[in-house]
């Protein structure tokens, strides 16, 4: 998988990855340690251009390819043509994940080819993948936090099944788990696209694994869609839920032509803990046959339980009306261009109830100062948050704002598109971003320097900026 789940490791015994220090992409990445490795590829912990930390996965299949240097060769001509294959399903794999917006999807920053093969560097979080934390003890997941996780990655997948993909590999140990309890889908490897209701393989590499996998994808040429993904993701579940993996589903299709008793056990009326009718739709979602099972995952998502709204102080945001203008309404704050007036202490919490702009989830992103929401034009705060007992917090939420337009005014002149943009000011480090759904408005989050993961900080706030409806 493509995260850092252990202590740096000793790697002695090992030749096939990349030495620390090696340069990559014309020293735009330099690898800072090896991660681990799977079937069709190698992960490193690296550092770009800018000193940020990023996962690099490689191509490289040790049963095709060989290390000579940095550079990755065939073991043979008999294997040649192969390892041609590997990487262009790598490279398929890559634009893919690219192509993926969603904050519980992987982010990947590039696509690149180098020392013959292929690499994506990619979002680099802490953490532990599913299966380790059911089978290793790494963490307890309450049935609550399950139900939540579930909701999050329904929704992942019917995002990817919405653009024409599915992922076809998803198992405990490609659903990744961060230390704040978010679930983010990783390994597109198997993906395929399904287009006119026919789902086509374009990775080349077939996986299956028992417990998961649903009986279509043993066979070539079986019928596999959306429902296809909902029993892997439904079998995961089943796992963390029981403790332990699902009968194959080879096994209970037996089962079911001998009409003997399903050899997998429902959940339903077994384990105590969950909201009504959350455990039969993980029941249904796994069905044997896919016609009985749930076709499309919005169907899953409507039966799943919505999430308690939290209780918050809720305050809008008034302009200073100046004296005179007492006849004026109350509009949105307002940041001068410079030198800015004092204004008055804000509430610790604020957001727009009726915009949908809660960007309360930024106060979690490690050095946290203070977050905004700002419509870039003109300058108005739409929404605010900020550490209680900051000093000089308007002077600190003057100088974002300012920096924030004055950077997206510079790429408006070059003509050019950003997803995010990172600034080290004094003892602060300040991260950008505009909305794609709303271009005329950013987010901009302000972090001690000393304490920031600008990393972590990224998948923060591009899971908060999909949110937001203005």
């Amino acid at each position: 998988m493509a995260f850092d789940t252990s202590d740096t490791l000793n790697r002695s015994d090992l030749s096939d990855e990349l030495l620390p220090g090696t340069s990559l992409f014309h020293g735009q990445y330099r690898i800072v340690r090896y991660i681990n490795s799977g079937g069709f590829g190698i992960t490193y912990l690296a550092k770009d251009s800018l000193d940020r930390e990023v996962v690099i996965k490689e191509c490289f299949s040790s049963t095709f390819c060989r290390r000579t240097e940095t550079r990755v060769r065939a073991r043979s001509l008999s294997t040649r043509d192969h390892m041609r294959r590997i990487v262009k399903s790598f490279l398929n794999e890559a634009r893919s994940l690219a192509s993926l917006k969603h904050p519980n999807i992987v982010g990947v920053h590039q696509v690149f080819e180098d020392n013959d093969t292929a690499y994506m560097a990619m979002d680099y979080i802490r953490g532990h993948d599913l299966l380790e934390i059911v089978d290793e003890k790494k963490a307890t997941l309450t049935p609550d936090q399950i139900v939540t996780i579930a909701g999050k990655l329904v929704s992942a997948i019917g995002y990817i099944h919405g653009r024409g993909l599915l992922h076809c590999d998803i198992s405990p140990d490609n659903i990744f788990v961060t230390p704040e309890g978010e679930p983010i889908l990783i390994d597109f490897g198997a993906a395929r696209r399904s287009a006119a209701g026919e789902a086509r393989k374009f990775s080349g590499l077939s996986v299956v694994k028992d417990g998961y996998s649903p009986h279509e994808l043993y066979a070539g040429g079986g019928n596999s869609g959306p429902w296809s993904d909902i029993y892997s993701l439904a079998a995961s579940l089943y796992h963390a839920i029981s403790g332990t993996a699902p009968e194959n589903c080879q096994s209970r299709l037996s089962a079911k032509a001998e009409k003997r008793p399903d050899p997998c056990r429902p959940l339903a009326g077994r384990v105590a803990g969950y909201p009504v009718g959350f455990l039969e739709s993980i029941d249904r979602a796994m069905a044997v046959i896919p016609a009985a099972r749930f076709q499309r995952a919005e169907e899953w998502q409507r039966v799943l339980p919505q999430p308690e709204p939290k209780d918050r102080k809720v305050v809008l945001l008034r302009r200073l009306v100046p004296m005179g203008a007492a006849g004026e309404g109350p509009a949105r704050a307002v940041i001068p261009e410079a030198r800015p007036a004092p204004l008055p202490v804000r509430p610790r919490r604020t957001f727009l109830r009726g915009n949908e702009a809660d960007i309360s989830g930024l106060r979690r992103v490690s050095g946290f100062v203070g977050a905004w929401l700002v419509d870039s034009a003109t300058g108005h705060v739409l929404a605010a948050e900020q550490e209680e007992g900051l000093h000089d917090h308007e002077a600190t939420m003057a100088a974002a704002i300012g920096l924030g337009r004055a950077h997206l005014r510079a790429m408006e002149l070059v003509d050019d598109s950003v997803e995010d943009i990172l600034v080290t000011l004094g003892h602060s480090v300040l991260l950008i971003r505009p909305l794609a759904q709303s271009p005329k408005a950013f987010l901009c989050v302000t972090m001690d320097a000393e304490t920031a993961n600008p990393g972590l900080a990224r998948v923060q706030l591009r899971r908060i900026a999909q949110t937001i409806r203005l």
